[in-house]
């Protein structure tokens, strides 16, 4: 999945992996959501996940790694409340 740490791939000790892709209307429906959530992807630190947050276009990409079933609900709950106050944000 070319996520990495230290230089060695650590598929092995990340037994959970995905990638959630979510479409916007437009690039900049999808630029205003992705720069919203970037400060908290860079400041929060998880332990037991690893998260790669980027944005193509209309589209925001989460790929993810995670040890345990319940990092991965915590982490993928995060990301995705995160995307829903952004999205709400715009339609007031």
């Amino acid at each position: 999945m070319g996520l990495q740490r230290g230089g060695v791939a650590e598929e092995k000790t990340w037994p959970i992996e995905g990638v959630i892709e979510i479409s916007f209307p437009d690039e900049e429906t999808a630029r205003v959501v992705y720069e919203s959530v970037l400060y908290e992807h860079e400041s929060v630190p998880y332990r037991r996940s690893r998260i790669e947050f980027l944005r193509d276009g209309n589209r925001i990409i989460i790929r993810f790694l995670a040890r345990d079933n319940s990092a991965l609900r915590g982490t993928l709950n995060s990301y995705l409340r995160w995307i829903k106050v952004a999205v709400d944000s715009l339609e007031v």
